[in-house]
């Protein structure tokens, strides 16, 4: 069998590199997060491959190019093909993500692809094109080489860093140091790293105002608080994964092992101050964890169900939210844009460090607001940021200038440019 497929790469290869490519082709691949979280054409202002679609659709320097889309929603792809008829200044083609011909085939005719994950792999591909990994998270928070260290240790590491540096020329980062963080915990190439920003984080910095009205008409009050919770997912939570644990998912929810009383008190704080806390649980998590008797929850609205009544996704929630309630993921890092309060719930701390553990430690050394780790100092931290306590404002200053230095809104034109502009630079070897 692996024989089999070296022969069928060797093929595709062949076939790759004698195929002529186009110039004004380009083909996006957006994560496979898009299927879990509906993001699509429509909706992808969260996901950094469709939000640079979406700007090179808009720009009329790319007019008469031929953009190939990977979409995920088999049921939508009617409304796809009408709205590329509606765009006569390009040519669009949808491909379905598990269609390999189709896809292979159009891949070939590409001189540039655009993805963010950095798991999707082509090994078919040809020095005559260019590669480009947007990436879907800011930086490691928590360690992912421990991959490396269970499964097949420096070595694997090594053989996976060569892997990646054959099959993608560029990654994209937020900042220098992120990108250095970046080549040390999943062994990409330090030169291939470009700290342009994200093409989503753009959308931190719009104002977003009439989504703020939708959300508030959704409630049926006057908000004057709104807060994200955005919590990743625990190894211990996944079945997938050599840490598992089922005794530790089997009563916990989204905000741990919390008592009534605890969440009960924690909707009075928000009710008495007109808060809403917007709460999106990871794709893994929510599989694995319990939302939390829903229907008693006036001021804590769960994503999964605000996203079947009001068409909108991650990082415009983010642009209208006063502050974020954070543990381990890197959203944290993205928040750092807005330049807003920023809330860590390290509920589970002891058994995360555990598992998983952190790129950095002490994990808190680099943490820009209030430490937490249960519900009432949670609450006592949301109080805080109701009355405009921001103790941690100076640190976040420092950290915002050291680990997201492209706060202008223009990571989406930085990134056409180094690849499409008059000063095309060229390509890394």
């Amino acid at each position: 069998m692996k024989i089999l497929r070296k022969a069928h790469t060797l093929f595709d290869t062949f076939v790759n590199f004698i195929a002529k490519k186009d110039s004004h082709s380009i083909l996006f691949y957006p994560h496979q997060n898009c299927l879990a979280d509906n993001y699509d054409i429509f909706n992808g202002d969260s996901s950094n491959t469709l939000c640079l679609l979406k700007s090179i659709i808009n720009d009329s320097h790319f007019d008469g190019y031929r953009l190939y889309v990977v979409y995920y929603h088999k049921d939508k792809l009617k409304s796809y093909i009408e709205y590329s008829k509606s765009i006569k200044s390009k040519e669009i083609h949808f491909i379905y993500e598990k269609d390999y011909s189709t896809f292979k085939k159009s891949f070939f005719n590409c001189s540039t692809v655009f993805t963010d994950c950095d798991y999707i792999t082509f090994p078919y591909r040809v020095h005559s094109q260019t590669i480009v990994c947007l990436n879907y998270y800011a930086a490691p928070f928590k360690k992912e080489f421990h991959r490396w260290t269970n499964h097949g240790g420096f070595k694997r590491y090594i053989k996976e860093q060569k892997t990646k540096y054959k099959e993608y020329d560029y990654h994209l980062s937020i900042s220098d140091i992120f990108s250095k963080f970046t080549a040390v915990d999943i062994g990409h190439y330090y030169p291939h790293l470009l700290s342009l920003g994200f093409p989503r984080n753009d959308i931190l910095l719009n104002k977003n105002t009439s989504l703020r009205d939708e959300i508030e008409k959704l409630v049926g009050f006057k908000i004057n608080h709104l807060i994200t919770y955005v919590p990743t997912h625990r190894d211990y939570e996944n079945p997938g994964r050599e840490f598992y644990s089922p005794d530790q998912v089997k009563t916990r929810s989204i905000w741990g092992d919390v008592s009534i009383d605890e969440l009960n008190a924690l909707e009075a704080t928000l009710e008495e101050s007109g808060t809403v806390i917007i709460a999106k649980a990871h794709a893994i998590q929510a599989a694995q964890v319990s939302n939390v008797k829903k229907e008693n929850c006036k001021c804590i609205l769960f994503y999964d169900d605000l996203i079947k009544k009001i068409t909108t996704s991650l990082y415009p929630i983010l642009s209208i939210s006063d502050a974020i309630i954070s543990d381990y993921t890197s959203a944290a890092y993205d928040f750092l844009y807005t330049g807003r309060p920023i809330i860590y719930y390290f509920f589970d701390i002891d058994a995360y460090r555990a598992a998983r553990g952190f790129f950095i430690e002490p994990i808190e050394s680099i943490c820009t607001g209030h430490l937490t780790y249960n519900i009432s100092e949670l609450i006592e931290a949301i109080k805080d940021v109701i009355n405009g306590n921001d103790p941690y404002k100076a640190k976040r200053e420092f950290l915002q200038q050291l680990f997201a230095p492209h706060i202008d809104n223009h990571s989406t034109e930085r990134i056409k440019n180094f690849f499409f502009g008059p000063d095309k630079k060229e390509k890394i070897p």
